[in-house]
């Protein structure tokens, strides 16, 4: 199967809303605290990795805390939205610039590396995001 990128379905706005409900939750357990998904959620969500809470194999409430970075992404940054990927692996939800292929998937940018054992510095992890994405946009996208 060819991979599409299409405007997520009802279905799909369900799912991330779950999963923004799961991080929701999480917050005002662990750090007894709410999300907003301003800039302050980054220093959020590291309280809650590093509280020790989660562990690496939980997959689904990491990756929920994925989509609280994306959706803080969306909010921080114009010209970027939701978007599905659909391929022969199933649906993912997306970040995508504009109308373009530049793409990121932030319900496994949190997940993948804990599950790797890496170190999760969710901040140093949103600028570098940021600062490689200006770079492509300036290299690849300068007059969108």
């Amino acid at each position: 199967m060819e991979q599409k990128i299409i405007a997520p379905d009802d279905e799909d706005i369900e799912h991330i809303a779950n999963m923004l409900i799961l991080a929701e939750n999480l917050a005002k357990d662990v750090i007894n605290e709410r999300l907003d998904h301003s800039l302050n959620d980054l220093e959020r969500l590291q309280r809650i990795l590093d509280s020790g809470s989660i562990q690496p194999e939980a997959t689904v409430p990491l990756q929920a805390l994925g989509l609280v970075f994306g959706k803080m992404f969306v909010e921080n940054n114009e010209d970027y939205d939701w978007w599905i990927v659909e391929d022969e692996y199933g649906r993912d939800p997306c970040i995508r610039y504009k109308e373009t292929t530049l793409m990121i998937f932030p319900q496994t940018v949190i997940s993948k590396r804990i599950e790797e054992g890496e170190d999760c510095d969710i901040s140093d992890m949103y600028h570098g995001l940021l600062e490689s994405l200006e770079e492509i946009r300036f290299e690849h996208y300068e007059g969108e």
